[in-house]
């Protein structure tokens, strides 16, 4: 710990005393029990381990004492965003001597890729101080030294913004940034993000990947002692010298790449639309390699001839191959999502990866028809009496919720029938850990059973969360048992199985909705396609033209719907699954319509006629706005209201 500068974190030192052999689970309560009678070591909240009196490394050439600062935001914009966490770490001749970190509550919920860069989520801000609680502790920590961090001026100017909502100045401390610095010293290190520079300074970085305020702003004060000292031997004789090192960037010549304009024929952008719809790009052999959706076809299939080759590793190769683009014009959102979906598994193209193997989504099965039901995985459903959930688009999350379930509740997870008695006796390792209530040996309470599996069902159909508040209880007592590591790993299962949850509840919400009508505005001027809507799927869609007549439409309508009562709707399914998504999720989104209009079971067909006609062409939705924004909505729990509250008319 001394040669890693006094700090080091604990799968480190599993490794250094241990060796890398089985899972270092194993080996943390020995060296918890190893490490914990020694008074001059300590754990720290963030899983490093530290030396008492000699706080980390004793480097530092002309730094004597400075303050590290580090903050994590909902944001990246000081004015809008908020802190949800803040660090602030005195040092004096090498040496950590006052510390002072806190989460904060935003006031607001935390953007996804925020709670997924920090290990942050919105329960656990929900009891944390605001910064008017603690902007006192944080400015007396401050004081008036010098404040460093890797790119300090985003902690600062986010810190004066916090100040300034409650009227207090600004910050007028001398400020070293170590990015800049590191970009001076060390220009071997292309981009000199905080575990690039520690890295190549010998610095242990933070022990897992998340962000975290604590841990970040002890790096940063690491790496600023390690610089401070290169800045020293190359030369650089004061603290002012070290701190104009610091105060921006050097400028490194760009590199000029080939562009997509070279190698691409303009031509091909000539008979592209300037209207919604969805792009096929084509290669030499006529083959499809790309499906896209745009509002504006001309505007966004022109990008791709402004754009780099290769200009994402998702597109490397797509420009290079592309010969032909083919354009089909729609008239609305709705109806863009769901072509592209339709295409995409139609097409399998290559430069497609979301909503291509939607052969392969799995089910979560729970087979309540046996005596003893057991939770697994599924390739697809049965009529075979078990309850399946699904499918699901992320085949890791439902095995990761299918893994979690069977650790957290104590079915059994064998294969045996118990048809005979072969099947009992024999028990597997499951009881002795306490992970199965026995039914082959005779322990287990068939009551006590079944009240488990109704549990689990009405868990993964997102009726109940009394076992999502054990599961999280789990985690709770590993975070107090400081295993940090297990709790770590059981946010991560909870998040997946909060995904898995979320998905079902919108399939089971598609499912349960009533049939409906809803009209959209067509491509064409003063035309309008009707989509009949059945257990939240499309049935039928009709074109209702300017010259249509009312009887002809009505007759039209009326076929459709007594086909859709002799026939019905089946199962949702791998082929539907995506679709069921996008529908649900548009309504949802687009709130109360004027245009959808619920059906009764023997509607009033003269007056579904009347509402039609009715409706006004400004009624209509042709908000294109949030188009590209729906490629990853499709998994992402939300909590939304169902789909028969923004109904606005039964007939």
């Amino acid at each position: 710990m001394r040669a890693c500068g006094g700090s080091a974190p604990e799968s480190a030192l599993i490794a250094h005393v241990f060796g890398t052999v089985g899972s270092a689970a194993l080996w943390t309560p020995l060296l918890r029990s190893m490490l914990g009678r020694d008074p001059l070591l300590t754990l720290r909240s963030d899983g490093i381990w530290m030396i008492v009196e000699e706080r980390p490394v004793a480097v530092g050439g002309h730094l004597d004492e400075f303050v590290a600062v580090d903050v994590e935001t909902t944001g990246l914009r000081p004015a809008r965003q908020r802190i949800v966490e803040v660090a602030v770490v005195r040092f004096a001749e090498g040496r950590e001597v006052e510390r002072f970190e806190s989460l904060v509550n935003p006031g607001r919920r935390l953007p996804k890729y925020i709670a997924d860069l920090t290990g942050i989520a919105d329960i656990d801000l929900a009891e944390a101080p605001t910064f008017a609680a603690v902007a006192d502790r944080v400015l007396q920590v401050l004081g008036e030294g010098l404040l460093v961090g890797h790119n300090v001026g985003f902690d600062i100017s986010f810190l004066d913004a916090e100040l300034a909502r409650l009227d207090r100045p600004r910050l007028t401390n001398e400020r070293l940034d170590t990015m800049g610095l590191a970009g001076r010293l060390l220009p071997q290190v292309r981009r000199p993000s905080l575990e690039a520079v520690a890295e190549k300074l010998g610095v242990i970085a933070r022990p897992s990947k998340v962000h975290r305020a604590g841990q970040d702003a002890t790096i940063a004060a690491l790496v600023a002692m390690k610089l401070a000292e290169h800045a020293r031997q190359a030369g650089y004789a004061s603290l002012d010298e070290v701190k104009g090192l610091g105060t921006r960037l050097p400028e490194r010549p760009r590199q000029r790449h080939p562009r997509g304009r070279a190698d691409l024929d303009r031509a091909m952008l000539a008979g592209v639309p300037k209207a919604a719809g969805v792009y096929l790009m084509k290669n030499a052999f006529g083959e499809i390699v790309y499906v896209g959706k745009a509002k504006n076809l001309r505007d966004r299939v022109g990008s791709y001839f402004s754009q780099q080759l290769g200009y994402t590793r998702k597109m490397d190769g797509l420009l290079e191959s592309l010969a032909a683009i083919e354009t089909v014009v729609v008239g609305n959102e709705l109806q863009a999502l769901l072509l592209e979906s339709q295409l995409i598994r139609r097409y399998q193209p290559r430069y497609n990866t979301a909503l291509r193997s939607h052969e392969q989504y799995p089910f979560i099965r729970v087979d309540v028809a046996t005596a003893w039901p057991r939770i697994t995985l599924a390739k697809s459903r049965k009529n075979d009496g078990a309850r399946y959930f699904g499918p699901f688009r992320s085949a890791s999350s439902a095995r990761r919720t299918v893994d979690l379930l069977n650790r957290v509740v104590p079915l059994r997870t064998c294969s045996r029938s118990f048809r005979d008695a072969r099947s009992y006796g024999s028990p597997c390792i499951e009881l002795d850990l306490g992970r199965c209530l026995g039914p082959c040996v005779g322990r287990a309470d068939r009551d006590t059973y079944r009240a488990l599996v109704r549990d689990v069902v009405a868990y993964l159909d997102g009726h109940d969360d009394a076992l999502y508040q054990l599961l999280w209880k789990g985690l709770e007592e590993a975070a107090e048992k400081l295993d940090f590591e297990k709790a770590e790993k059981l946010r991560r299962e909870l998040r997946d199985a909060g995904a898995v949850v979320g998905s079902q509840r919108r399939i089971r919400e598609a499912t349960e909705t009533g049939r409906c009508l809803l009209v959209l505005p067509a491509e064409a001027q003063g035309e309008r396609d009707l989509l009949l809507i059945a257990g939240g799927r499309i049935w039928a869609q009709l074109r209702m033209g300017t010259e249509d007549g009312r009887t002809d439409f009505g007759g039209r309508l009326l076929r459709s719907w007594e086909r859709l009562r002799a026939a019905g709707l089946p199962t949702i399914d791998h082929d539907s699954v995506d679709e069921a998504h996008i529908l649900h999720r548009w309504l949802v989104r687009q709130g109360r319509l004027p245009g959808l209009i619920r059906l009764s079971d023997e509607p009033n067909w003269e007056a579904v006629l009347d509402a039609i006609l009715a409706l006004r062409d400004e009624d209509l939705p042709v908000d294109f706005r949030r188009l590209e924004e729906m490629d990853e909505a499709l998994d992402v729990p939300t909590e939304e209201p169902g789909v028969d509250e923004v109904v606005s008319a039964v007939v």
